[in-house]
């Protein structure tokens, strides 16, 4: 069994991603992978949208502890959205899914 908790934090990166039309054997919607919220600065991005300025200089350097977790939470959104998709919801909590399955329930809220 699978557990994840979905935060309001995750909620926030995915409504701003970049969705696009990827044409490549029959299409899809996919975000754009080297600019998913805009730019090629993708941490610099992440800091802007969850509105942290000042973890990233100008030059979109962060501190090795800021930047983990800022990617920590960019490559949770895979899952993040799995479950929104799942669930037909964007309500924090924490949801569980049985090994080998797509089915994710709410099991905590926020």
């Amino acid at each position: 069994m699978k557990s994840f908790t979905l935060t309001d934090t995750h909620i926030k990166l995915l409504r701003a991603a970049y969705i696009s039309w990827d044409d490549c054997e029959f299409g899809a919607p996919c975000i754009d992978p080297k600019r998913p919220y805009g730019n090629s600065d993708v941490i610099g991005d992440i800091a802007k949208i969850l509105v942290e300025p000042d973890t990233c200089d100008e030059n979109g350097d962060c501190p090795v502890k800021t930047y983990d977790r800022l990617w920590r939470i960019h490559t949770e959104t895979q899952t993040a959205l799995e479950i929104i998709l799942a669930t037909r919801s964007f309500e924090p909590g924490t949801y569980q899914v049985e090994d080998y399955s797509r089915d994710w329930r709410k099991v905590k809220p926020a």
